[in-house]
C-alpha cells in the first residue's frame, strides 16, 4: 500500500502484527517455526475478520523474540525483553500517530521473558489511549488452547503436528525418540542444554500427525478472531493473574 492508500483508512481499521523468534525446534522443525505459525494464524485470523466485516491490515511480521533457554543451539536468535518491548512500543507508536488506535499481536512463543517484552510495550501503549491485544497466550494459560499432554513442551507432538498441516515441506524427519523432563520450580529456568534436552527439543514428536495439527490450528485462530472482536468492543481478555505477576506487569 502507499502512504496515501494508508491515510485513507478507517480510524477503526484493525492492525495484526505476528512476531515470533528464529529458535532450535528439534532436529526435524525449522527454527522460524514459532513465526511461520504465528503468520499462518494471523492470515486466517484476518481472513475470517474481513468476512465479518472488518478493515483488516498486516504490518510487517517481526522474526524476533526472547529464548534465552535455547541459545546454546546454532540459528536460536534471542535479544533481551527490553530490546523486544521498546521494538514493539515504537513499531506500533508510528502507525498510531495517524489516528489509527486498534492492534491485535500474534504470538506463539509462550517464554515468559519474552511474554513481558510484549506485555511491557502493551501497557506503555495502552496508557496512550491505544487498544491493543495479545490473544494466543492467554488462552494458552488459561487452559483454552490445547489440552494438557504432559511432558509434551517444544518442538513435541502439539508443534509437529501444526507444522504438518501448515508447512509439511519444511518438516524434517520427525520419527524420533521422545525426550522427557521433569520440570518444576527448581529447573523451569534452566537451559534446555542444562536440563538434558540435547536435541532441543522436548516431548513426542513422533506422535504428530496432521489432522491433530488442524483441529489445534482452528482453535488458536478462534481465540484470536474472539478476542479481535471483544478488543472492537471494548473489551481485553487478559492474562492470568499469577502470570502477571510472574512477569511483573
Amino acid at each position: 500500500m502507499s502512504w496515501k492508500e494508508i491515510k485513507k483508512l478507517p480510524h477503526d481499521a484493525i492492525f495484526f502484527l505476528s512476531i515470533g523468534p528464529m529458535e532450535a525446534h528439534g532436529p526435524h522443525l525449522p527454527i522460524s517455526t514459532d513465526f511461520e505459525i504465528a503468520r499462518k494464524v494471523r492470515e486466517e485470523t484476518m481472513k475470517m475478520m474481513e468476512e465479518r466485516g472488518y478493515t483488516c491490515i498486516s504490518l510487517p511480521p517481526l522474526p524476533v523474540g526472547s529464548c534465552k533457554s535455547l541459545q546454546g543451539f546454532p540459528g536460536t536468535m534471542s535479544i533481551k525483553w527490553k530490546t523486544l518491548s521498546n521494538l514493539i512500543y515504537d513499531y506500533i507508536k508510528s502507525i498510531s500517530q495517524h489516528g489509527f488506535r486498534y492492534f491485535v499481536i500474534i504470538n506463539f512463543h509462550m517464554d515468559i521473558v519474552h511474554l513481558k517484552g510484549i506485555y511491557k510495550a502493551m501497557k506503555r501503549l495502552r496508557r496512550e489511549g491505544i487498544k491493543i491485544v495479545e490473544p494466543l497466550s492467554p488462552c494458552y494459560f488459561r487452559g483454552e488452547l490445547f489440552e494438557d499432554i504432559r511432558g509434551e513442551v517444544h518442538a513435541d507432538v502439539k508443534e509437529t503436528s501444526l507444522a504438518l498441516y501448515l508447512f509439511p515441506h519444511m518438516v524434517g524427519d520427525y520419527r524420533i525418540k521422545d525426550v522427557h523432563v521433569n520440570f518444576n520450580v527448581f529447573n523451569a529456568m534452566k537451559s534446555f542444554l542444562e536440563v538434558g534436552a540435547e536435541d532441543a527439543y522436548i516431548g513426542s514428536p513422533s506422535k504428530g500427525n496432521k489432522d491433530y495439527g488442524e483441529k489445534l490450528f482452528k482453535k488458536m485462530v478462534e481465540c484470536c478472531v474472539n478476542s479481535s472482536i471483544m478488543l472492537g468492543e471494548g473489551k481485553i481478555k487478559d492474562l492470568p493473574a499469577k502470570i502477571k505477576i510472574l512477569i511483573k506487569i
